[in-house]
């Protein structure tokens, strides 16, 4: 990505002037030679560009740094740095330095280089000297070992040196596969079968990041990553692969074991947003911060909602508005203020007006839910103001009942179930400028097999930059499905643009996936949404499951149901499965959880304070600090209208935003 050194590459082509080239000969040669992207030199006019050799006096004057690559290795905070210099015919020359990210290297006015120590990476350095620049690159590998369990020193080379695998311990979570996203909460490890008296070692590699923790079994068998070690892991590199082992030593044994292996990957970008969900146990909608870990929020009491049937809600992608069909009112609620915006009676109704609408991105628009669902919602035709509870005439859905709607968060397509009769996916593409729909289109039809007759709860992806989108649901039996209280359910995802292609989401659900737990983690996922934003190379995609959460979460289904989160491929390979293997969202209550929706939550700006790169529109947290791209070019989520206004190049403008790209 492009970062603060490539301000300093401007501001140092400004100063050029102040560093005359230092060699022997007549600057005015015309026999001057030039690398790269440079100009033959012929009298004054010659200009050299990145990587060009100097013609001065008849002679190549050679421009070079050294080293051209090195490496740091910080060991347990502890590193050496490196002494760059840029050298002209071999004499060493005065130079402005930058480097390519302050967060994983500094570097001072003399060219040398510190490791930061919090992360590691490949960084680019780079010398200004004259009109021209040169760049090497520097490797920072962190190594790291922890012994909070006070292993003794004799037992440390036996855990390291395990091969066989564990025939006592059984793997709960995490499963293998997983994609994990920058900026998410450590995973907490969780196993059965080992004694209180265990010893472990529990290492995490990357190509960047060595972390090795020796530790005594928890009683219930958990290990959790300190967060700033996590940090350290998934923030270093744009990217990784994590390998993850964990050996076992019994007490008084001459041998230690293999628990598990496992292959991770930390997808080039971070989740931003925030899911509000539904704690239907104790009916209230909370609010979570998937990478924070903290515990949920009951952001409707600061508002003066206080009843214990606060249910089937809706969320704008934008994150403005919420929408809540109660048992007593239909209420819209300003996020923005956190105040209650309209409120309209449902006394005497047979009904929940607006319980699981569609709600445009902006909030603007609103189109009523007809499934018939336990509350039961509904009720009424066409689109609403939601700020007004004006009914919106003349938009193309007067006298249209629609199932389980929802807007893409684009704004542009609408998904929904076909009400009564098929109960096939449709689509209608939507004006935010007329307010009008058009277009309706069969995308899936619900089909004969009566265990996968119900399409329910569709939810619609951003627009990839292959110009894709996809709709997501889960199918089981119609109608016991449209209530996850009952009867099984399974992910699937259709393409919004060619009708009749339809896959199933089987890695998400775990189809095959080795369960401890077996058959009883399978068939009970539900509820599927999108996140309003790619991130990294991949779509992500909250939803409810019954299945069994390591050894916290171990009940039969019926006491078990809570959110997880799965990557999918946000360029998706014909005939293959794009999701991976799910995580279960940090932070939530033992509650019965479900109807995860997503919505944005800004990125941080310039100057604002930081914990990590993740949370910077640029990119680059550098001293506690966001720090953005030069002037002129618009960070990830920030408007554009080509690719070329992108301040990163590995972004495009998707739909007027600039986004990351494929991983």
């Amino acid at each position: 990505m492009r970062s603060a050194w490539m301000t300093a590459l401007v501001v140092a082509t400004a100063v050029s002037a102040l560093f005359p080239i230092a060699c022997d000969g007549d600057n005015s040669s015309t026999s001057g030679k030039a690398g790269a992207g440079g100009d033959a030199g012929s009298g004054a006019g010659g200009t050299a560009g990145a990587g060009a050799d100097i013609g001065v006096g008849g002679m190549q004057q050679v421009v070079e740094i050294q080293p051209p690559t090195a490496e740091i290795v910080v060991t347990n905070g502890v590193s050496t740095p490196v002494d760059f210099e840029l050298l002209s015919g071999g004499q060493s020359v005065p130079a402005k330095w930058a480097v390519s990210n302050g967060n994983v290297v500094s570097v001072d006015d003399n060219g040398l280089v510190t490791a930061t120590g919090k992360v590691g990476g490949e960084v680019k350095v780079t010398a200004f000297y004259g009109s021209i620049s040169k760049t090497a690159t520097v490797n920072v590998k962190i190594i790291n070992e922890q012994n909070p369990g006070g292993i003794a020193d004799a037992e440390i080379p036996i855990l390291k040196a395990a091969t066989d695998q564990d025939a006592n311990v059984s793997w709960l979570y995490p499963y293998d596969k997983t994609v994990f996203p920058k900026g998410i909460f450590p995973p907490e490890l969780m196993w059965n079968g080992t004694g209180a008296g265990d010893s472990f070692y529990v290492h995490y590699k990357t190509q960047w990041v060595d972390v090795g923790v020796y530790t005594k079994a928890d009683p219930a068998s958990r290990f959790l990553l300190d967060e700033p070690t996590w940090r350290t892991i998934s923030e270093s590199g744009n990217g990784s692969e994590v390998e993850l082992t964990v050996a076992r030593l019994p007490a008084g044994a001459p041998t230690a074991t293999v628990v598990v292996k496992q292959t991770w990957t930390i997808a080039p970008g971070a989740l931003r947003g925030l899911v509000y969900y539904w704690a239907n146990s104790i009916g209230r909608i909370l609010r979570i911060d998937p990478g924070k870990g903290t515990p949920p929020e009951d952001f409707l009491a600061a508002a003066g909602v206080t009843d214990n049937c606060s249910t089937c809600h809706t969320v704008s992608a934008s994150g403005n508005k919420l929408v809540i069909g109660g048992d007593t009112f239909a209420s819209t609620y300003d996020l923005l203020t956190n105040q209650v915006q309209l409120s309209i009676p449902n006394i005497g109704k047979p009904v929940r007006n607006w319980a699981m609408p569609a709600l445009s991105p902006n909030g603007k628009v609103l189109i009523e839910n007809n499934a018939p669902l336990p509350g039961p919602p509904g009720g009424s035709d066409g689109m609403w103001d939601p700020e007004t509870g004006t009914k919106l005439l003349g938009t193309g859905l007067d006298g249209v009942f629609l199932d389980m709607p929802a807007f893409s968060p684009s704004g542009k397509l609408i998904a929904a179930v076909a009400h009564g009769g098929s109960h096939d996916l449709i689509k209608y593409n939507f004006d935010g400028a007329t307010n009008m729909v058009s277009g309706l289109q069969t995308l899936v039809a619900m089909g004969a097999d009566p265990n996968l007759n119900a399409i329910c709860f569709p939810s619609v992806s951003p627009t990839s930059a292959a110009n894709t989108t996809w709709a997501t649901y889960h199918r089981g039996v119609y109608p016991s499905s449209l209530d996850t209280r009952y009867g099984p359910g399974w992910l699937y995802m259709a393409s919004m643009d060619q009708p009749g292609v339809e896959i199933r989401l089987g890695n998400a659900n775990g189809d095959t996936y080795p369960f401890a737990a077996g058959d009883r983690d399978r068939n009970e996922n539900y509820e599927p949404t999108f996140a309003p934003e790619e991130a990294g190379g991949y779509n992500w995609v909250v939803f409810t499951s019954r299945r069994t959460y390591g050894n916290r979460l171990t009940g039969n289904s019926t006491q078990v149901k809570q959110l997880w989160i799965t990557a999918v491929d946000a360029n998706v390979t014909p005939g293959t499965d794009p999701s991976h293997p799910a995580f279960w969202v940090p932070g939530q209550d033992a509650n019965l959880n479900m109807r995860g929706f997503w919505a944005l939550e800004p990125c941080k700006h310039q100057g604002d304070t930081c914990a990590d790169s993740s949370e910077c529109c640029g990119g680059n947290c550098t001293d506690g600090m966001c720090y953005e791209q030069p002037e002129g070019c618009s960070p990830d989520g920030d408007m554009c209208a080509t690719d070329a206004d992108c301040c990163d190049p590995d972004s495009k403008c998707v739909e007027g935003t600039c986004g990351q790209g494929p991983a």
